[in-house]
């Protein structure tokens, strides 16, 4: 398997609806994923052990593709070098990001049937109404990504055969 293929099996993919975005609301969205994502990471024995040394990886995004349809950006962890190789923990990390993502949605209060979203209640009050599930150290980094992905409109996050739709009508997670 060539690098450009481990890259891209390593890599989490983000389709937004529009090549067009807010400057403000795209900074606090990477600054958002950056976070979820390394402290993700952090909570996988081979993402401890990469994060521990210096210099450690760095979370890189490249732009896949730009146009009418949207905009396709895909995030994964690199050598802290110039030429950006990726880097090991890669694959585990994002994993652990979409496994942590996918379990606080599903933990989180129901849209509707027509899309509207209650009021989030805080950490504590959403995990005293989640009967044996204790609020953990990923779920404000998730509040915080799903916070963000949700100001974008309809978008999609991919990792390997893992999808997570966020759309004005719902979620839908496969699988």
């Amino acid at each position: 398997m060539s690098d450009a293929m481990a890259t891209r099996e390593d890599s989490l993919v983000l389709r937004l609806p529009s090549a067009t975005q807010s400057v403000s609301a795209f900074h606090s969205l990477l600054r958002t994923t950056q976070a979820a994502v390394r402290a993700a990471a952090q909570t996988i024995p081979e993402g401890a052990a990469a994060f521990a040394v210096s210099p450690s990886p760095q979370l890189v995004f490249e732009i896949v593709e730009a146009g009418p349809s949207g905009l396709v950006i895909e995030f994964r962890f690199s050598d802290p070098s110039a030429d950006h190789a990726p880097h090991p923990v890669s694959g585990p990390a994002i994993a652990a990001f979409m496994d942590g993502f996918s379990s606080f949605i599903k933990s989180s209060p129901m849209r509707t049937l027509w899309g509207s979203v209650p009021a989030r209640p805080t950490r504590v009050e959403a995990a005293a109404r989640r009967p044996g599930h204790e609020a953990g150290p990923l779920d404000e980094r998730m509040e915080q990504v799903m916070a963000e992905l949700e100001r974008l409109g309809d978008v999609e996050l991919q990792f390997r055969e893992t999808r997570i739709q966020l759309t004005r009508g719902g979620v839908q997670i496969t699988p």
